[in-house]
């Protein structure tokens, strides 16, 4: 019962954060916070579940270090910063719906992200065979504030991260009870707006804009020893969230589309290349 004590007082000094930053808004809907912050309890009590059906059951051990930085080829790293960014982002967005100034709530949603992620971490550091991971830490910190750097740095905004998967045979043959725990399953995405980046004015039709350009990363054959096989891709990429609308609702059913890439046209280029008309 430790962990989901311990949890429980995550979650609640998280709230109390999170009342003390927007405390002086005028702007803000209760219905519409209280939504977001009991969706976001829900999601994060549903995510500690999850790790600990995976990782954390068994026997605790004093807190220790353990750095695993090329034990899966680095996709954990990129693991670690995609869903780190992707909770920073939803929660920014969430709690700009509700009516927190823009720039406190893409702070908030960084901070909480990073919160969760380092309670994460802890955890691990509890646990025997895994270890509180310095390199996961600094991973889940440029995940978390991301959506903050762009915000920032004009020279971020051509840049998305995004996020595929495919079941690989591992998976299928029930080597992991959950998908997101087989790294060979999951594809991780680098996507640039090429018209941005060239400054091709023929570009910004809609229709043409947007296409980009993705570097994509994933491993297979690992043994969780540091030894397998990475693969890159070069791959057409679409960003939703440039087809014009002014349909709230639709907006942001094109932003989600955004976290993940969806199927196109690829080129693998390692460890052999090869190309497929539609990569999945």
């Amino acid at each position: 019962m430790r962990p989901l004590r311990e949890f429980a007082k995550l979650t609640f000094l998280t709230f109390c954060f999170s009342l003390n930053i927007i405390a002086d808004s005028t702007r803000v809907n209760p219905y519409r916070l209280g939504v977001v912050l009991g969706t976001t309890a829900g999601i994060f009590t549903l995510a500690h579940v999850q790790q600990y059906s995976s990782w954390w059951k068994g026997e605790l051990t004093k807190f220790h270090f353990k750095d695993d930085f090329n034990q899966v080829l680095n996709s954990d790293k990129l693991g670690h910063a995609y869903f780190s960014f992707l909770i920073s982002d939803l929660l920014g967005r969430s709690l700009e719906w509700s009516g927190v100034r823009k720039d406190k709530a893409i702070l908030l949603g960084a901070v909480a992200s990073l919160i969760f992620q380092t309670y994460v971490e802890v955890e691990d550091g509890f646990r025997p065979s895994l270890g509180f991971s310095v390199s996961d830490e600094v991973s889940n910190f440029i995940g978390a504030f991301l959506p903050l750097f762009k915000e920032k740095f004009t020279m971020l905004k051509i840049v998305n991260f995004k996020m595929s998967v495919f079941p690989s045979e591992k998976f299928k043959s029930g080597a992991h009870r959950f998908i997101v725990d087989d790294y060979e399953s999951l594809y991780f995405w680098l996507c640039f707006d090429v018209a941005e980046i060239l400054k091709l004015k023929q570009l910004k039709l809609w229709t043409f804009d947007i296409f980009d350009l993705a570097i994509g990363y994933s491993v297979k054959k690992i043994d969780w020893k540091g030894n397998g096989e990475r693969e890159l891709f070069l791959s057409l990429d679409y960003d939703l969230s440039k087809i014009p609308t002014k349909i709230w609702f639709l907006k942001q059913i094109l932003h989600l589309f955004n976290y993940y890439h969806l199927p196109a046209p690829t080129l693998q280029i390692k460890p052999m290349v090869r190309f497929f008309i539609i990569k999945i």
